[in-house]
């Protein structure tokens, strides 16, 4: 079920000047309390279709519902990562960004290769703040181990394995980094700052500070995000990077979807081997309504998106809504969320209901008790949906969120 375990290192630098990155693939031994669920994992996308439909349905909470008890699951994981430092990394005190993606993404998210890397997050953190980044694979997505969709891959084991990346880091035990940091902070977007926000509330000194991009603590949205997407099958809908392409597959496919969902991926390196019940966004006009604002993006990188897609367990949406209400974590917190958020916001993050409210996203600070007013900032990022580094304008979101972090005595020095 695991995937062995090794240590792989590729140096990466696109310039004498850029950054430079090692691409690893890092074991971790986790363990974490896991829903059992008395559900069949779907099998067809009809099935995938009543998932959703029974996820989706008002006044039910389907999670409850199909929840028969908990288990300890346990194992050692291996989990795919990239970390950078800046092209000039002189720095005697430096601090690292650990960077959690979120669903229908892997890491990529924050290092898009897509128009010369205009929209790399990591390009600006690292070389124009000067920090060091980690970005990964969440557990069960992309190069790292892959898992049963239900009752494995779920949130909570992915927050222990968020855990265990920033222990080796304060420990100066991450397989091939020698630097030691002063400062460890924690960047997530969607479902990566829902783990963000469990990290730190079940391991309230884990972090030096906090963003979270594309949240907010209303779930009454995230239905539109499950009904939007059309969820299916991930290997029906793209076979050659999803599944095991054979006549059957390639029949199906062409039945039901159009040329470019059969061949999108078709060069990509094999290895994504997703069973049933890794569930993706049908095409490409499902990832527009999901992460898009139209009108202020470019449409090759909506195509781009869709090509690089990743997907998301059943178990995972199960668990998305698991967080505590009240968090313990004390230091620095930033909410970003693009304006037109859709599953945090309902496609407006300043419809509250209430002028006194300045933003659905800002009511975060009362889930942070421990947090004085001047440590907590939320930030609507104009002209932008929920996939903020797919728009024009990324650039000013990225340098909101490392202004914030510098503000807050966190730089690298």
């Amino acid at each position: 079920m695991y995937a062995q375990s090794a240590l792989a290192i590729v140096l990466l630098a696109r310039s004498a000047t850029a950054k430079v990155c090692m691409n690893m693939t890092v074991p971790v031994d986790i363990s974490a309390r896991t829903g059992v669920f008395n559900i069949a994992v779907p099998q067809t996308n009809l099935d995938a279709t009543t998932f959703i439909q029974n996820q989706t349905q008002q006044g039910r909470n389907f999670t409850e519902f199909a929840l028969l008890d908990y288990a300890t699951t346990s194992g050692r994981y291996n989990i795919s990562t990239q970390f950078c430092m800046p092209s000039a990394g002189n720095a005697t005190n430096p601090t690292i960004q650990i960077l959690t993606h979120g669903i229908g993404f892997d890491k990529t998210y924050w290092d898009l290769p897509y128009d010369n890397c205009n929209y790399s997050y990591v390009d600006v953190a690292t070389d124009a703040y000067n920090y060091y980044t980690l970005s990964y694979d969440r557990l069960g997505i992309g190069n790292s181990s892959h898992g049963e969709p239900l009752n494995e891959i779920q949130s909570f084991l992915e927050v222990a394995a968020l855990a265990e990346l920033t222990m080796m880091l304060r420990k100066s035990i991450f397989p091939g980094v020698t630097q030691k940091f002063g400062k460890i902070t924690h960047v997530g977007h969607s479902f990566g700052s829902a783990q963000t926000y469990s990290l730190v509330n079940m391991y309230p000194d884990i972090s030096d500070g906090i963003v979270l991009t594309g949240f907010s603590m209303n779930g009454s949205f995230v239905g539109f995000f499950g009904a939007g997407g059309d969820f299916i099958q991930a290997n029906l809908n793209q076979p050659f990077r999803f599944g095991k392409v054979d006549t059957a597959t390639v029949l199906a496919v062409l039945n039901m979807f159009s040329l470019t969902d059969l061949v999108a991926g078709v060069n990509a390196a094999p290895g994504l081997d997703y069973p049933n019940g890794y569930l993706t966004n049908s095409n490409i006009n499902a990832n527009q309504y999901l992460f898009f604002l139209p009108g202020f993006f470019n449409p090759c990188i909506l195509l781009a998106s869709e090509q690089t897609k990743q997907p998301v367990t059943v178990g995972e949406l199960l668990t998305l809504g698991s967080l505590p209400a009240m968090n313990a974590y004390a230091g620095p917190v930033l909410v970003i969320t693009g304006s037109n958020d859709l599953p945090y916001c309902g496609g407006d993050c300043l419809a509250t209901g209430d002028p006194a409210i300045a933003s659905i996203p800002a009511t975060v600070a009362k889930n942070f008790p421990m947090v004085s007013p001047s440590n907590f900032t939320a930030y609507i990022q104009p002209n932008s949906g929920h996939g903020i580094n797919f728009h024009y304008n990324a650039t000013g979101a990225y340098a909101v969120i490392n202004s914030f972090l510098n503000s807050k005595g966190l730089m690298s020095i």
